[in-house]
């Protein structure tokens, strides 16, 4: 039984990790405004697939780690990631059966929610808010959504 959850969270697991790296990696300035937000799109499919194993701790966990990453106000991408991990858990059973499009504009929606929070944090802390790469991402997010869902679904499968 043990054996079962382990394996069952090592998909989650490493799909995370690969995404905290992918939102860290070093990009060229010119291409930075369109990095897609690679851990909470993860986050949000492992929130929607499988919520016992990852659900709110994961986005609380990744939330964290974004933040002491990107060096900001500690929390803030935790709260921002905890509180769309919830609305995902709350619409997955709906959103297992919506057309693949109905899910990216639903995906759409959380990632324009995350960065509300952000933006919100943001301007209530005295940070500047105005970037336009921060509206950019929920766009390209939900357009890799598809992708995503394809080779999370093989990987946790397997």
């Amino acid at each position: 039984m043990m054996r079962d959850n382990r394996i069952r969270r090592l998909p989650m697991a490493l799909s995370s990790l690969v995404a905290l790296a992918l939102a860290i990696l070093p990009l060229p300035t010119v291409l930075e405004a369109f990095r897609p937000d690679f851990l909470v799109l993860v986050v949000l499919y492992w929130s929607i697939e499988s919520p016992r194993a990852g659900g709110l701790t994961l986005a609380f966990m990744a939330g964290l780690a974004l933040d002491v990453i990107h060096g900001v106000v500690l929390g803030q991408h935790a709260l921002a990631l905890t509180l769309m991990a919830g609305w995902a858990t709350h619409l997955r059973l709906r959103l297992r059966v919506f057309s693949i499009l109905s899910q990216c504009l639903t995906i759409f929606a959380l990632l324009t929610g995350y960065q509300f929070v952000l933006f919100w944090v943001d301007g209530a802390t005295g940070n500047p808010v105005t970037t336009f790469g921060r509206w950019l991402a929920p766009v390209i997010g939900a357009l890799l959504w598809p992708l995503l869902v394809g080779i999370l679904s093989r990987l946790h499968e397997r």
